[in-house]
């Protein structure tokens, strides 16, 4: 018997309600499972090892499209670190857990590279829940299968990269960081539904992952609602295993709220995202489709051709063995092709540009694990679509990482050592070049900025993805931060508390300060900036350091100040760096 026809005996006898195997082909599935354990679990630990090496080392990556997407994580960091917790000392635009995690990391790793930090944050929960899976999928004899599921998860945790061009010059994609996490929680729900067998383990890893996931962030954990719902449904999930996950999660959740007070809040914070977010949803699935057509059309094809085979009763292609013809047809690849892809362009259209189609891949190898002895005529036809779906995804990442491993030598490293690790990026040298000369025509014509601002244009349409604009951004924070040292030594007094009315605020990592409570992080002023009520208003006014970055001044930063204006009447403005007015409070008040 092949391996592969083992795996469909074992998958239609024991998981789909056929007739029980033999007790010699358990024990030689068992012995199966011990062997491929023995390379399987090194092979996971090494890799696990390889990122803690990683993180130890003051690593310097070029810089990417929207680096700052790294900053809203280290001032969550710098806010952990003085008492302050998400949701209920300040709204955050994804879980909590996102920078509970990232805090643990920072403290372990105190010199990583943001991006690579921030990108291997989840991996105190994925490993283990890794480790889970491979043991039950190899104990059944399937060990080549479990290898096949580890290496997806591996390349896609390791390389810190989208699946969109956001801009042509290499760099690391800091862009979403927290989108790649919800996929690679979503790709194990996957394969937990689909490949893990005992009821006990699935149990375990469905708990971890919906806790993990409702925590990480809530359009991942919607995403991942129709997986586990038709889970139920076609019995690859038992109803006994879906109630004591439900109970778990219900418990833990509750639990969490008695001792910690968060979750309340959190959700909270949820339904006040929802309200801003209210844009029609079919442009938004038209836009992912087309940005992602070439996996999501591939896939689609493919979809099509499994369930003309399905219709025309092609063995391979149906589900589980002894169900009607109806329940098979239904619990078949082409439905969790399907499936999943749908899932996958849901968590884009709040998402775009993450690796949300990773979680596509465990049904494609469900498919490849059987093609060789079924499918007949269609088979040829299959294996080039998987092909089409699967390759994009791989080569694009691989190639971001080979551009930006193959041009940093030559790259100009950034000199800002207040900025801790947050400064450890390079950048090539003329848009480093590019920064200094715009930072002049900034400062010269600040007026020609305003202007536009007000017409809600940006002065590129690219500005956020621009090498260039997020050099000059940390290296104005390098200044601002010199600058505020100096006045608190020359006034002889130490601001407690600080706020950047900017997308991103650092300062309270970087200076080892408190954030102005109650204030959202990662303030994007079109979707993620509650109305400024009662008490965020005494918490800003309250504050005693203010922050207003002016190169350029551009739209977000305009709305951002005129949110925040009414609380800043008692402060008095001066110019602490050219690219930086301050805002601050008296001391006698």
């Amino acid at each position: 018997m092949t391996l592969m026809r083992g795996i469909a005996d074992y998958r239609g006898a024991e998981n789909q309600g056929g007739g029980r195997m033999s007790t010699n082909s358990i024990e030689i599935d068992e012995t199966r499972g011990r062997g491929a354990l023995v390379w399987l679990y090194p092979f996971l630990i090494a890799f696990a090892l390889l990122l803690v090496v990683l993180q130890s080392l003051p690593l310097v990556l070029p810089i990417g499209p929207m680096y700052w997407d790294v900053l809203v994580y280290y001032d969550a960091i710098g806010r952990i670190a003085q008492g302050q917790w998400p949701a209920i000392d300040f709204f955050a635009p994804v879980g909590p857990l996102e920078y509970f995690l990232a805090a643990f990391s920072n403290w372990l790793f105190p010199q990583a590279q943001p991006v690579l930090m921030t990108q291997w944050i989840w991996l105190p929960v994925t490993a283990p829940v890794m480790a889970l899976i491979l043991w039950d999928v190899a104990r059944g004899g399937r060990g080549k299968l479990a290898f096949w599921l580890l290496i997806p998860w591996m390349l896609f945790t390791l390389l810190p990269y989208n699946l969109v061009h956001f801009y042509p010059y290499p760099g690391t994609d800091a862009f979403g960081i927290y989108n790649r996490h919800g996929a690679h929680l979503n790709y194990l729900v996957a394969v937990t539904v689909l490949f893990v067998r005992g009821a006990i383990i699935q149990t375990v890893l469905l708990s971890v992952l919906v806790l993990a996931l409702a925590f990480c962030k809530i359009t991942a954990f919607l995403a991942a609602g129709p997986i586990l719902l038709f889970g139920v449904v076609l019995g690859r999930i038992r109803i006994a295993t879906a109630l004591t996950t439900a109970l778990i999660c219900v418990g833990v959740s509750g639990i969490a709220e008695l001792t910690t007070g968060l979750v309340v809040p959190y959700v909270q914070d949820i339904v006040v995202l929802a309200s801003q977010n209210t844009g029609a949803l079919l442009p938004r699935f038209l836009t992912a489709a087309s940005l992602h057509f070439n996996v999501f059309g591939a896939g689609g094809a493919l979809a099509m051709v499994l369930l003309i085979a399905a219709l025309s009763g092609n063995p391979a292609a149906g589900g589980r063995a002894g169900a009607t013809r109806i329940a098979r047809l239904i619990d078949a690849d082409w439905f969790w092709v399907g499936l999943l892809l749908v899932c996958g362009l849901f968590y884009e259209t709040q998402n775009t540009g993450s690796q949300a189609f990773l979680m596509v891949w465990p049904a494609l190898l469900a498919i490849l694990m059987r093609l060789r002895d079924g499918y007949g005529r269609y088979r040829m036809v299959i294996l080039v679509l998987i092909g089409f779906t699967v390759v994009p995804p791989v080569s694009t990442v691989l190639h971001k990482a080979a551009r930006a491993l193959a041009v940093s030598p030559g790259y100009v490293e950034l000199d800002a050592p207040d900025l801790g690790p947050i400064g450890q990026v390079s950048a090539k040298d003329i848009f480093v070049e590019r920064a200094q000369r715009m930072r002049g025509i900034y400062i010269a014509h600040r007026d020609a900025y305003d202007a536009l601002a007000e017409t809600e244009a940006l002065p590129s349409f690219l500005l956020f993805s621009d090498p260039d604009y997020q050099y000059l951004l940390l290296k104005e924070m390098q200044a601002a931060a010199v600058a505020i040292k100096g006045l608190e030594v020359r006034s002889r007094r130490r601001f407690e508390r600080v706020l950047n009315l900017d997308f991103a605020n650092p300062f309270p990592y970087i200076l080892n300060k408190k954030g102005a409570d109650h204030v959202a992080i990662g303030a994007d002023p079109s979707r993620a900036v509650p109305e400024l009520d009662d008490r965020t208003r005494d918490a800003v006014a309250g504050t005693d350091l203010v922050l207003a970055p002016s190169c350029p001044v551009h739209h977000a930063r305009k709305v951002l100040f005129e949110h925040y204006q009414s609380a800043l009447t008692e402060h008095q403005r001066i110019e602490l760096t050219p690219c930086f007015d301050a805002y601050i409070l008296p001391v006698s008040n």
